[in-house]
């Protein structure tokens, strides 16, 4: 490893500020939005909702419904649990309003678990420069030199740590933390904008069943 980037690690330094910000983190966020964080953050890396699939899956099923009406139709469920609890929901009502409530309501329910994954980025971005100033305060508590080291070591050391912590607390903040944080919030938007789309397109495409909803209601009898 070559020697400058050697300079820049100073394990006691790193664990101040990351062991620091979590803990504050955790007393200040609570258990449930560090797990809707994990949770978020295990899944940028992976697409928890394909547009295309679900979108497939509705261009299947609203023909299906037209055709044969709501409660008679049987079409196979869109991948996405709730897409297909929405398409559940019309094969029973026939009602467009009730497929939005319910959309509305899962809709919430997801950002309520975005917005508690954004907050503990959020404050973890607040607190380790907070922590990367604790420990440069415990390195300055460390210059009193000790048994078998020279003071200039001792006054060295001590800078170098209280220095590296400022930029681990500033590193955190705004290379991972805030980073990670606009992430969630950028996937979260997107996801919820396609769902809307086809949402409205599955309206359209049924419009036709509703018109025919008598017919559909004696074909069922």
């Amino acid at each position: 490893m070559p020697a400058n980037t050697v300079a820049l690690l100073d394990l006691a330094a790193l664990v101040v500020v990351l062991a620091g910000t979590f803990l504050a983190t955790i007393a200040r966020c609570g258990w449930g939005d560090m797990r809707a964080a994990a949770s978020a953050l295990l899944q940028l890396g992976q697409s928890t909702f394909d547009e295309d699939a679900n979108r497939a899956a509705l261009a299947r099923s609203a023909p299906e419904i037209r055709r044969r009406g709501h409660l008679i139709a049987d079409p196979a469920p869109p991948p996405d649990a709730c897409m297909a609890k929405l398409v559940d929901i019309y094969r029973k009502t026939g009602s467009i309003d009730a497929v939005h409530a319910a959309a509305r309501g899962d809709r919430a329910i997801r950002e309520v678990a975005r917005i508690q994954a954004v907050r503990v980025f959020d404050y973890a971005g607040e607190l380790a420069p907070i922590f990367g100033l604790v420990g440069t305060l415990f390195a300055i508590t460390q210059l009193t030199p000790t048994a078998g080291a020279s003071s200039t070591e001792t006054m060295m050391g001590a800078v170098a740590t209280a220095v590296l912590s400022s930029l681990y607390g500033v590193l955190t903040a705004h290379l991972f933390c805030a980073p990670i944080a606009g992430a969630i919030e950028r996937r979260g938007q997107r996801e919820e904008a396609a769902r809307a789309q086809l949402i409205e397109w599955f309206d359209a495409e049924v419009a036709g069943d509703r018109s025919r909803a008598p017919s559909t209601i004696r074909d069922a009898a």
